[in-house]
Formats: structure tokens, C-alpha cells, sequence
């Protein structure tokens, strides 16, 4: 049998190519040239700086360096991303898929449940809805814990299902004029 881990990496690799249209070898050699750099190591970390040149080599937000700015403030820690987020930030920029589709992908990626999982803690709910607001600068977004509540209604509860979640984003104002 083959290696699950490859196999998943080369799944996943695919499946970024489906939809950003950035061919997988672009994804591949960036995580390999880092891997190298940063001394072949598990956890595979980006600088700042090599995360622009992948954006820009890629051609995603080459319009609106703002929004580039913006998606890399979500995941930035100490200058450097992983692979996977600089990823994310790939799909988040990109221009051919719908708003909803990118969500969708940035939510399950980084699920701290698990990618499989299909349901939004609170915690993790209220972060989504402030780096939504972040990333599109959206003025008149309420506080995360207020739309979390308009979300469950009056009874709170500390998760929704995934597809509550991102129904909801994608149908109410402010949100859904973002997700194009």
C-alpha cells in the first residue's frame, strides 16, 4: 500500500489546483524550497518575504496588495506561516472561485476539530467572523459574539454545523455583498 500521508498531500495538492487553477507543482515546490530552507522539517515555515514572492509568482492579488496584507495578518505569527496557510491565503485571494467556495475551503482547513469536521465551535466561529470582517473591511460587521448569537438564536449553543455557519455568512448582510 502507498503512504496515507502522501497520498492525502498529493489529494490535497490536486484539490488546490481545481480550484484556485494554479497548477499543483506551484504548491509543491514552494512547501519543497521551504522545507529545504528551513532544514527539512515537519512543520514547514514561510517568511513574510517568500510568502509575497509565492503571491505574486502565482499571480493572486496582484490588484489589491491590501487585501494580500490583510489575508497574511490572519495568519502571521512571528513574520512566518506555514504551507498550508500560505495556501489558504492563495484561495483566499483568488478570483476564480465564489466567495463561498473560498470560505468554505479556509474553514474546514483549519478547523482545530479536524479538516473532516463539520462542526463550528464558538470560539472558532467568532474568529472566522472577525477575520472575515478583517480581510473584506467591513465596516458594519457586529462584534463576532453578537452575530454568534444571531446565528444559534437566544439559546447560544457553544457549536452550529458547518453548513449553518456558512449558510448564514453567506446569505446575511454584511457578509454575503463580500463573498462574491
Amino acid at each position: 500500500m502507498g503512504n496515507s500521508k502522501s497520498t492525502r498531500k498529493f489529494l490535497e495538492l490536486k484539490h488546490l489546483e481545481e480550484i484556485t487553477g494554479i497548477n499543483r507543482q506551484e504548491f509543491s515546490k514552494i512547501h519543497e524550497e521551504m522545507k529545504r530552507k528551513n532544514g527539512d522539517e515537519d512543520v514547514v515555515l514561510i517568511d513574510r518575504s517568500d510568502c509575497r514572492h509565492f503571491i505574486n509568482r502565482v499571480g493572486v492579488g496582484a490588484y489589491n496588495q491590501k487585501q494580500v496584507d490583510s489575508a497574511f495578518e490572519i495568519f502571521l505569527r512571528d513574520g512566518k506561516m506555514t504551507s498550508e496557510q500560505l495556501f489558504s491565503c492563495v484561495v483566499m485571494l483568488s478570483e476564480t472561485m465564489d466567495g463561498v467556495a473560498r470560505l468554505t475551503y479556509v474553514v474546514d482547513t483549519h478547523n482545530p476539530k479536524g479538516a473532516n469536521e463539520t462542526i463550528i465551535t464558538r470560539k472558532y466561529g467568532q474568529r472566522i467572523l472577525k477575520y472575515v470582517a478583517e480581510f473584506y473591511d467591513i465596516k458594519k460587521a457586529a462584534e463576532p459574539a453578537q452575530v454568534w448569537t444571531q446565528i444559534c438564536g437566544e439559546n447560544d449553543p457553544t457549536q452550529v454545523t458547518r453548513d449553518e455557519f456558512i449558510k448564514y455568512i453567506s446569505t446575511t448582510a454584511p457578509y454575503k455583498d463580500f463573498l462574491i
